[in-house]
């Protein structure tokens, strides 16, 4: 998945050669600078319309309570809270653990807390959740758009895909689906390359779906997703697993609130 790339926002440069003023006449002909400007497809588009993605981002934070099930046990219970553009995230655990990411770096906290698959959850579950608006960040690219079946009709997708060098997983690839009849985002089919080689990843891939959208603020999100097993010839199958959204709420954050603890330790990627 692609965990690290909400959070790895790339700053486009442009470079003009510098011109020295004495040497400048009303004869010479001046220069244009012009901005590469991203190509969105109208598939994206139609998603983030929908989504509202200007409103979602005029809001500094979001906050949310997250529990996710797998063969019917719990594997995470927590509270999320994120800038909305995906930079910082800080992960608070009904175990008494944190993770956070300040913009640089992964900590957890306390230092005697088992690591374990944290780095995996705190940019795993936030980049869901902010899927819809991180659509056309730097370094992704779109495939052509086909018709896949999901609950018994016809969805348009297109195949996600990264750039070298995005995220702690750049080799990740999402197929997301568009709902027919209303473009929200109705889900996605993935690969999991975040500590295996590619190979590897494409023997297991896997699908989530959202489900029970509803209106915060006038902005839908998904309250409910659920995991499958998935393939090329049969897309969406088996429930593996589930996550329930709760207590969604926008805030104004300061940013210490992303510091690194006193009591925290690195959590590197693999």
């Amino acid at each position: 998945m692609k965990k690290h790339l909400i959070i790895s926002a790339v700053t486009m440069l442009f470079s003009c050669q510098k011109q020295q003023k004495k040497h400048i006449t009303p004869t010479e002909s001046t220069i244009e600078i012009v901005k590469e400007v991203k190509k969105i497809s109208p598939f994206t588009q139609k998603i983030e319309l929908t989504h509202k993605k200007e409103a979602y981002l005029n809001h500094k934070a979001i906050s949310f309570d997250i529990n996710v099930k797998f063969g019917g046990k719990d594997y995470l219970s927590g509270t999320l809270t994120q800038l909305t553009n995906g930079t910082k995230i800080r992960l608070d655990n009904k175990n008494t653990t944190k993770v956070i990411y300040n913009g640089d770096d992964v900590f957890i906290c306390p230092k005697t807390a088992e690591i374990g698959g944290s780095r995996f959850d705190i940019f795993t579950w936030s980049y869901f959740f902010n899927l819809p608006y991180k659509l056309n960040d730097p370094g992704t690219i779109w495939s052509t758009p086909t018709k896949k079946p999901l609950n018994g009709s016809l969805h348009q997708t297109e195949k996600l895909s990264f750039e070298t060098g995005i995220g702690d997983a750049p080799d990740d690839w999402y197929i997301v689906y568009k709902n027919a009849i209303d473009n929200t985002l109705a889900g996605a089919a993935y690969i999991v390359s975040f500590g295996k080689d590619l190979a590897a990843a494409e023997k297991e891939p896997h699908s989530i779906k959202f489900n029970n959208y509803q209106n915060v603020d006038g902005i839908p999100i998904s309250k409910k997703w659920t995991f499958h097993n998935w393939n090329e010839k049969d897309g969406y199958g088996d429930q593996i697993g589930e996550a329930t959204i709760s207590n969604v709420k926008f805030l104004d954050v300061d940013n210490a609130l992303f510091a690194k603890p006193e009591d925290s330790k690195p959590v590197l990627a693999p």
